[in-house]
């Protein structure tokens, strides 16, 4: 009876994948079972590489993507893929390309999915889809940094790190977590070696955008050392009322009628040194941003009103914020502080 070659054994475990990820993380470094005849047949010598050069599998979940309408799923098999798009199942190779990570059906060229982060080319012989984007819950936890620019989400079936500005994906499932004395790391084993995540709770300021995080994050995968800021933002903001102690170099008569209460989804109110108002923040890559705030109409005494309308002005040209060493809020626009505030 002829012998299989061993070129069909990627192909075996690609089919074989749904078993192989059950509910334990599969280890690259279990050998992987060869049939005695198999084993002791000879290899030519064009044949031979391929035995040790089996990939190894990487424990990634399915990636989701939203296109238009319609929903993809992407799932890796070590140098494979599967496509599930419109009804069909595609296997995918991946090709060479200049940034992201391009995979071609190995049936049709025409058929292609190009990921550049948490977004996604698609086409479907031949025909382009509509943009696709990263569907997935929010993160338990994230960190970014640059130089090259990358991001590590912590989520609930573990540690996904994009490096390289998207162009490398690294998951490894099930970290375990150790928190006290201000620190908690993260550590997991990924398809290409351990990954660690360490988390200060140290103010973190990123050094391309400016934008302030709660805390600082040290990133170890292989031979590289990433360095960068985690934690949301809005931490920093929210926690109850913040009282205006100066707006534009000039102290407030009263920091107690001079208010900003960053409340949970984007919401925003307090006390304008006359009137209440109202109106939301929003947080970006760009910095913090206010709406136009609404207000009520009540009349003051003329140093109230007079106040009310610099914090008003000041309000509406805040393009960012920062935490002094000493607490204290800054709300700037650009460099230049507009209004600095206190906790009470």
């Amino acid at each position: 009876m002829p012998r299989r070659p061993l070129c069909l054994l990627p192909l075996v475990l690609l089919l074989g994948g749904c078993s192989l990820f059950g509910d334990r993380a599969v280890s690259t470094a279990e050998p992987v079972a060869v049939p005695p005849a198999a084993a002791s047949a000879p290899l030519p010598a064009a044949e031979a590489p391929r035995r040790a050069a089996v990939p190894a599998l990487d424990p990634q979940p399915p990636l989701r993507f939203r296109c238009g309408e319609r929903t993809v799923t992407l799932r890796h098999f070590g140098e494979l893929a599967t496509l599930e798009a419109g009804g069909r199942t595609y296997t995918l190779h991946p090709v060479r390309t200049a940034s992201g990570a391009k995979m071609v059906s190995v049936d049709d060229e025409r058929t292609s999915i190009w990921v550049k982060g948490d977004a996604a080319l698609l086409e479907l012989a031949g025909v382009a889809q509509p943009e696709c984007r990263l569907v997935g819950e929010r993160p338990l936890f994230r960190a970014v940094g640059n130089e090259p620019g990358w991001r590590l989400d912590v989520r609930a079936d573990g540690l996904s790190l994009l490096l390289d500005g998207g162009d490398t994906h690294v998951f490894a499932p099930s970290p375990l977590v150790v928190d006290g004395g201000g620190v908690r790391s993260y550590e997991a084993v990924s398809a290409g070696g351990p990954l660690t995540a360490v988390v200060f709770d140290r103010y973190c300021e990123d050094s391309m955008s400016g934008m302030p995080h709660p805390q600082s994050v040290e990133v170890r995968w292989q031979d590289r050392v990433l360095k960068g800021c985690g934690g949301d933002p809005a931490a920093l903001l929210q926690g109850g009322a913040w009282e205006v102690v100066e707006i534009e170099g000039r102290a407030v008569a009263d920091p107690a009628r001079a208010t900003l209460d960053f409340a949970p989804e984007g919401r925003l109110a307090g006390i304008a040194a006359c009137n209440r108002y109202f109106g939301s923040y929003t947080l970006s890559g760009e910095g913090l941003r206010l709406s136009p705030l609404g207000a009520t109409k009540m009349a003051c005494e003329a140093g109230a009103m007079d106040e009310e309308r610099r914090f008003m002005a000041a309000a509406g040209r805040i393009t960012g914020f920062a935490v002094a060493a000493d607490g204290r809020l800054l709300l700037r626009d650009g460099a230049k502080v507009l209004m600095r505030a206190r906790r009470p």
